[in-house]
């Protein structure tokens, strides 16, 4: 993996992350320091519920070393059921390229087989999912090993990313064919997008309101503290988890509320709205005499370069009609969708 870093600063941070929706037991994102990652001792610890986000080299690099191999552990109790999930594993790799393997015993835990051992690998594959279920046989550490291998006969896996969890998967986000699923577990591992019910469901379908998207975007650029202090929105107050994140779309030209005085944080974000914070951010970049492609957006829309540049850089794709309905509501598996395409096509990352 490459060289990594915690977002969080830890457990209490995010219980003061609490408003209309919950922070949930998604704690941290973890990247291991060591690269490659070769030795189960050095193997990065997993707690329950936090969802971590790794990444594998690609195999040229690597392959000197056998393939680049990441190590984690989890401290399980003897016939206790846990879910491992390790998402995106269908979508971006091949089952002969990437294997993981769940190890009960350090000191065999570099061996290829060992009779103490529990082997996960080929289940996922088989099963077509991105998780298994699993029911510890001791009680103590379990070593789980992530790794492409190297093979001349092996097609070659590029860097990407992947998170993985013990007991961390959103109950209605489990479907890998949903277009929403890696960008929802993408964002989680970031720690961009929390989830209701306790961490436990993410509610793909509710509309994203415009509290939640200023906070999603406050959180993709690292929640930076904002140079003021007060706001003129009287329909905002500090104890609102969502009020350094206005206050700083505010500074960032992101937003301006929907008058002098309201913000309107429990209004629905619309289609058009949402590219329009998205541009923004971006910096406003010109679309120079460029036409819309969608016959429903049209010049002197406020959305118009927005809706242009953000179809450009492949953030949005609009509807087989013709149209991008930029009146529409927002749903939060749309907004996981366009967030996750302005990092990488923007950004390039993820």
């Amino acid at each position: 993996m490459k060289a990594l870093r915690r977002v969080m600063t830890g457990f209490m941070a995010a219980i003061m992350l609490v408003g209309s929706f919950s922070m949930g037991n998604l704690l941290a994102v973890v990247k291991d320091p060591n690269e490659p990652n070769n030795k189960a001792e050095k193997a990065t610890v997993l707690t329950p519920g936090e969802i971590v986000i790794g990444e594998l080299g690609d195999r040229d690099r690597y392959k000197k070393e056998g393939g680049d191999t990441d190590w984690y552990k989890v401290k399980v109790t003897k016939g206790k059921k846990y879910r491992l999930a390790v998402t995106g594993y269908n979508k971006r790799f091949k089952d002969t390229t990437f294997m993981i393997v769940g190890l009960t015993d350090l000191a065999n835990a570099n061996t290829i087989w060992h009779p103490d051992n529990d082997y996960f690998y080929g289940d996922m594959g088989r099963n077509g999912k991105d998780y298994i279920d699993f029911e510890a046989r001791k009680t103590g550490w379990y070593y789980i090993k992530i790794y492409n291998f190297v093979n001349d006969f092996l097609d070659k896996v590029d860097t990407t990313f992947y998170t993985i969890s013990i007991d961390g998967m959103y109950k209605d986000v489990q479907n890998y064919k949903d277009f929403w699923y890696d960008p929802t577990y993408y964002l989680a591992g970031l720690g961009v997008v929390k989830g209701y019910d306790n961490g436990t469901k993410f509610k793909p379908d509710n509309d994203c309101t415009r509290a939640q998207m200023v906070t999603f975007l406050w959180r993709l650029n690292g929640s930076p503290k904002p140079k003021t202090t007060s706001t003129k929105f009287t329909d905002i107050k500090k104890s609102d988890y969502y009020y350094n994140a206005v206050l700083w779309a505010v500074e960032q030209g992101i937003t301006t509320g929907t008058s002098k005085t309201k913000f309107g944080p429990s209004g629905v974000c619309t289609r058009g709205q949402t590219v329009t914070f998205l541009w923004r951010m971006a910096g406003k970049p010109s679309v120079g005499n460029a036409n819309c492609k969608f016959k429903d957006v049209k010049k002197g829309d406020y959305f118009y370069d927005a809706v242009i540049w953000a179809s450009g850089k492949k953030i949005v794709a609009g509807y087989s009609d013709g149209t991008f309905k930029p009146a529409d509501k927002c749903a939060r598996r749309q907004m996981v969708t366009f967030l996750y395409k302005y990092d990488k096509y923007v950004n390039g990352k993820g």
